[in-house]
């Protein structure tokens, strides 16, 4: 365990005899820590490249990484862990070669900030700020004019929606069935936000 002492501020491991100085100390690998004691990263995003094999050999070789964002059901979204680190003013044991350490960083980096891998999952998910309620309300109501189609980032469609008056009501139905069954989702392929 790590403590910080109150005459030199040096970190040490020993937690019976060195006095914390603003710091709240346990004698535990800080890895171990639940993450509510942790200040974690978001999950790093791969498929920005549109390289799968690069994304691939970054996964191998350091650990984490996202190579597909997003997905519908729980079982198709990837899971992976995040780059973490203790909350500031608390401490904990740390070795910068043990527990995953995060090998695309500088050893003093890693250990200045006490960087490992999670013991836990994140989902490979990105939101963008849709929320599906709002825009099934926008299909209903206002969908004969496109306006789902502009909020979701379709603007193209959006115009001929609008132009053809819904493609005279069958458009807009169309719509109404595809959001409900998860066929149109947001444009730059983000999940729905969630209400809570």
């Amino acid at each position: 365990a790590v403590v910080s002492t109150q005459s030199t501020g040096e970190v040490r491991a020993d937690c019976s005899t060195a006095k914390p100085l603003n710091v709240w100390s346990i004698c535990k690998n800080c890895s171990e820590l639940p993450e509510y004691l942790l200040e974690c990263e978001e999950v790093f995003d791969l498929t920005k490249d549109n390289n799968d094999t690069a994304a691939q050999n970054f996964i191998e070789e350091n650990g984490y990484g996202c190579s597909k964002m997003g997905g519908e059901r729980y079982f198709e979204v990837q899971r992976t862990p995040v780059v973490c680190k203790p909350l500031d003013k608390f401490a904990c044991w740390y070795d910068a070669t043990q527990d995953q350490p995060v090998k695309n960083r500088k050893l003093e980096d890693r250990q200045q900030y006490h960087l490992f891998l999670s013991k836990f999952d994140k989902p490979c998910v990105e939101y963008s700020g849709h929320y599906f309620q709002t825009t099934l309300i926008f299909s209903l109501l206002l969908g004969i004019l496109g306006v789902d189609r502009f909020c979701l980032g379709w603007t193209g469609m959006g115009v001929g929606k609008m132009l053809t008056i819904g493609g005279l009501g069958i458009w807009w139905i169309i719509d109404i069935i595809l959001l409900i069954t998860g066929n149109l989702v947001p444009n730059d392929k983000s999940n729905w936000e969630t209400l809570f």
